[in-house]
């Protein structure tokens, strides 16, 4: 993160994102590993292979070119395939909440809002150090507000409604789902094999 003449920028937290990834790439070839040593059809093997394949170069993406730009004129939020330009003067709130993921642990996320309670913009602050978050705030200086302490999805929806989606909001039910068409996908390639090993 640097300042130059009136501007905050601030970048990922290069080395946090580089161990996620780290984490990632070795799951990745570990599920890999033990779909080619079990009994399990190849093909899995080739699906999550390439799953991690297509995660790991966008990650390593999002890490290089995500920055949050503060200038005196406007905010700019970039991502991988986006960006995200405000006029500073339709800012007129933040809210800062610590998110909790299903299987726990929590990420800090901004949520700027204009004048109407409406959101802007979100910033995913897993990709950002807590520090410089709050100091993106204090640069913002426009009112802040959020929970306490960590609250899920559901709970901070109740406060804040219309800043999370219902997915966030309902993680187990889109579990099954995926859960649920994972299962008749395995069992569409069981039948298939079996079909034409007969």
């Amino acid at each position: 993160m640097g300042e130059v003449q009136d501007e905050l920028v601030i970048r990922p937290d290069f080395q946090a994102g580089l161990i996620v990834l780290v984490v990632m790439a070795v799951a990745g070839a570990g599920i890999v590993a033990a779909i080619l040593i079990g009994d399990a059809p190849t093909v899995f093997a080739l699906i999550v292979g390439g799953l991690f394949a297509v995660l790991i170069p966008l990650g390593i993406g999002s890490l290089l070119s995500a920055r949050i730009t503060l200038t005196a004129e406007e905010l700019v939020v970039q991502g991988l395939f986006f960006r995200k330009r405000l006029p500073r003067s339709r800012i007129a709130e933040v809210v800062r909440a610590s998110i909790t993921a299903p299987r726990g642990g929590a990420g800090m996320n901004l949520f700027v809002l204009d004048a109407q309670r409406a959101l802007l913009v979100r910033v995913q602050g897993s990709l950002y150090a807590r520090e410089d978050l709050a100091r993106l705030v204090d640069a913002l200086a426009v009112p802040c507000s959020g929970p306490e302490g960590p609250v899920n999805a559901k709970e901070f929806a109740k406060t804040y409604p219309g800043l999370v989606s219902w997915v966030e909001q309902h993680p187990y039910r889109l579990g099954f789902v995926i859960a649920g068409v994972v299962c008749v996908v395995a069992m569409a390639v069981a039948l298939v094999s079996i079909a034409t090993t007969a």
